[in-house]
């Protein structure tokens, strides 16, 4: 799986918040085993499970691409290849035919992705789980990461520190497929959660200084110059858009401010109480400054609305 992980790590953080909103798995009729339209199928998959002759085996990592045009990306470490191309109907079944001499059969079973992978007499049944969304499965990772530094050079210009963050997690999960309206709730609860954490450490006397913030975005900026391996494709990217590593930083400033926030409250906290962080969360809903906050996020969600 050679192109694969720089995206995988690109955009760390709108994954984490693009995963939180969609846990659910594939749903479909119990007894619509075999399926053909492939907008029923539209997600980023992994292999969870993998059987052969009736008995569970031990696979490496195997991720799958489907998209609503029935564009079809299978990447599988394994055998150390990707496969990319167009699933075809073939006997009332979506079918993939591998450069590799292996057919894939995509249907489903009790609410799950089921792909039988079979080349001569061997043959495999792969239990699926939705981890993402998926806009476009035969877009090169070249093409993926072009567009994501684009919208990093895009939100680098946005003055506000709240609305830059905001457009670059709404606007890269869009990108990844993601509906515009969970894309802007994901963004929304992101920022009321990292909102409420400045607010707690201001009204309990937890200080947190500029310098220490900058000092966390001086060291996020070194980390990523230090273990390229981490962040492939970054070095190239930054520079194609004239950006540096700590422009990159300064994109998501606020989220940054807001660990740094959120740290020193659980610093001083964790050892007395586990569910800190819904705690905080719970108490900032019933604040001014919350109500403030959603006055504040309707004016930059409307703006960013006038960009999509």
């Amino acid at each position: 799986m050679k192109e694969r992980k720089g995206k995988r790590t690109a955009i760390v953080l709108a994954v984490v918040v693009t995963a939180a909103v969609i846990v659910s798995a594939f749903v479909h009729a119990g007894e619509d085993d075999f399926l053909t339209d492939p907008a029923r199928l539209t997600a980023s998959w992994q292999v969870e499970e993998v059987w052969q002759n009736g008995k569970r085996v031990n696979r490496s990592l195997i991720l799958i691409d489907i998209d609503k045009n029935g564009g079809f990306r299978l990447d599988n470490d394994d055998r150390g290849d990707e496969q990319r191309g167009k699933l075809k109907e073939v006997d009332g079944q979506l079918r993939f035919f591998g450069d590799d001499g292996w057919i894939y059969d995509i249907h489903g079973r009790q609410r799950q992705l089921v792909v039988t992978a079979r080349k001569g007499e061997k043959e495999e049944t792969w239990i699926c789980q939705r981890y993402s969304y998926c806009r476009d499965a035969l877009r090169t990772e070249e093409e993926q990461q072009e567009v994501f530094f684009q919208i990093c050079k895009r939100a680098l210009n946005i003055e506000d520190d709240t609305e830059r963050n905001l457009y670059f997690l709404i606007m890269n999960m869009m990108d990844s497929g993601c509906p515009e309206g969970k894309a802007i709730t994901a963004a929304k609860e992101f920022c009321i959660r990292g909102r409420a954490f400045v607010w707690y450490a201001e009204e309990h006397g937890i200080v947190v200084t500029d310098e220490a913030v900058e000092e966390y975005k001086r060291e996020f900026a070194k980390i990523m110059k230090e273990t390229p391996q981490a962040f492939e494709g970054y070095d190239v990217g930054l520079k194609k858009v004239g950006m540096t590593y700590e422009d990159y930083v300064q994109v998501e400033a606020e989220a940054h401010r807001w660990d740094v926030y959120e740290s020193a409250v659980y610093r001083k906290y964790l050892a007395e109480q586990e569910d800190l962080g819904e705690d905080v969360a719970r108490r900032f809903h019933h604040t001014k400054a919350y109500q403030k906050l959603k006055v504040e996020l309707y004016d930059v969600i409307e703006r960013i609305k006038e960009e999509l």
